[in-house]
């Protein structure tokens, strides 16, 4: 928010702009974070044994927020837009045309990752996922979502037993 209001103040960017991108900044955060943490709970509430296993081993709730991170990305996908005439694994895009990238897909790639489909606590390259975006679109707010992530699951494992997902109210996926 600091660069924010500096970028507005030396008139980098409009008061305006500088409005729109921390409604986004704010809005993104706070879904994708309650999303991330629906999900690992979802993800322990199914899974008993994983929870025990976290509750003995705290210092992996690190690695099990990542993987729940690359299973059920807190976004699901984002659009983007062909620039210029190109190739992507083969396909032909013209310019103008909007591409569906969709995190999970590419998180669960065999070619990248080893048992794709699985939880596994001992990845290797546990953040080489795209659950977090890449590159200029990187989330930057992924340290905080983690650490918010970690946080709440640390207090829920650590003052329970177990808990699980009532029979007569399964959630849904939003």
């Amino acid at each position: 928010m600091h660069a924010l209001a500096a970028g507005i103040a030396n008139d980098t960017i409009s008061r305006s702009e500088g409005l729109g991108i921390a409604t986004v900044l704010f809005g993104a955060a706070g879904e994708s974070t309650a999303a991330l943490i629906g999900s690992c709970i979802k993800w322990l509430a199914e899974d008993n044994e994983l929870a025990g296993q976290l509750r003995t081993k705290p210092a992996l709730i690190p690695r099990f927020v990542e993987e729940v991170v690359r299973l059920e990305p807190p976004f699901k996908f984002h659009y983007r837009l062909v620039k210029r005439d190109c190739q992507l694994g083969g396909f032909d895009l013209k310019a103008g045309e909007r591409l569906m990238l969709l995190w999970a897909a590419a998180n669960r790639d065999p070619a990248m990752f080893e048992a794709p489909d699985e939880m596994k606590l001992d990845r290797k390259y546990a953040k080489q996922h795209m659950g977090f975006g890449r590159g200029q679109h990187f989330c930057i707010g992924a340290v905080l979502a983690r650490l918010e992530a970690r946080l709440v699951l640390e207090e829920l494992l650590s003052s329970t037993r177990s808990f699980s997902i009532s029979k007569e109210s399964r959630p849904e996926y939003a």
